[in-house]
């Protein structure tokens, strides 16, 4: 419970400081040279979707697009542990990055939240979907670039471990 109280906390604070102590002028700015440089710019998932899933997501489904394999979490830690890779920091999104599979986050059978992955160099970050279309994006957390790094190194591996 400390740990879930920890992590939005942490969570909250990212938030705040993302979008505090910074004039309107000066954000618009940055957006603007951003943009410029092909780069679009999503909002944090709000917390309480967070908040929601933490408490009572129990199934997890990652479906990648050029994998000939799924993965699929069931246990309470596991998914949780999955939800803490969602860090609070908001990325440029990459026009050149592609997608490699789709999260799905579910609570009683029922897709509560999806998620594109984009993970390749220079690209590690969630663009979360509401209702149909792109709405939110967060960077992936050095914990969770491990975990798609092992899930993507195992999968080139070849048959029998060798």
């Amino acid at each position: 419970m400390k740990r879930v109280i920890i992590f939005l906390l942490g969570l909250a604070v990212g938030a705040c400081q993302s979008s505090g102590g910074k004039d309107d002028a000066s954000s618009q700015g940055q957006a603007s040279q951003e943009q410029a440089a092909g780069e679009r710019l999503y909002p944090s998932i709000p917390l309480d979707t967070l908040s929601m899933l933490w408490d009572n997501c129990d199934y997890i489904d990652y479906v990648f697009y050029y994998k000939e394999f799924s993965i699929s979490q069931n246990q309470r830690g596991d998914i949780q542990l999955a939800l803490r890779h969602i860090s609070e920091e908001v990325p440029p999104i990459d026009p050149n990055c592609k997608p490699q599979g789709r999260i799905f986050y579910q609570v009683d059978g029922v897709n509560r939240l999806e998620a594109d992955l984009f993970f390749s160099p220079g690209c590690a970050y969630f663009v979360f979907y509401d209702k149909g279309k792109y709405a939110y994006a967060n960077r992936i957390m050095p914990e969770g670039v491990n975990f798609f790094k092992q899930v993507f190194s195992v999968s080139n591996a070849p048959a029998g471990g060798q």
